[in-house]
């Protein structure tokens, strides 16, 4: 799963897990077999819109997570990757970081 990085972690968090489910649904994921690994990854908005186009571009089974409520109404909130192996995504997602969740204690 890729997240917007410029988003409060509750928001990160459940459009995470929006992108994990909805992938998990599509038909092409049925064939994945165990053990299947979740990475959440983050991403500006910029690269989350490339990144998209890219992976669509490369027929890399994906979806789209919009939000559909202000202050984001329709804008790309994450992407849900089907499971794949790392080979077949490694050049799309490579130079992403891992997503940081943060509490309210944490300092950056």
């Amino acid at each position: 799963m890729i997240v917007r990085d410029d988003v409060p972690t509750g928001v990160q968090l459940a459009q995470t897990v929006h992108a994990a489910g909805w992938s998990a649904q599509l038909p092409e994921s049925q064939g994945a077999e165990p053990p299947t690994i979740a990475v959440a990854l983050a991403a500006s908005p910029a690269e989350l819109a490339d990144l998209a186009s890219a992976l669509a571009d490369a027929g890399v089974p994906h979806v789209r997570v919009h939000e559909p409520d202000e202050p984001w109404r329709g804008a790309l909130m994450a992407i849900g990757v089907v499971p794949t192996s790392r080979a077949r995504v490694r050049r799309y997602l490579a130079h992403l970081r891992p997503a940081r969740v943060r509490g309210k204690d944490d300092r950056d």
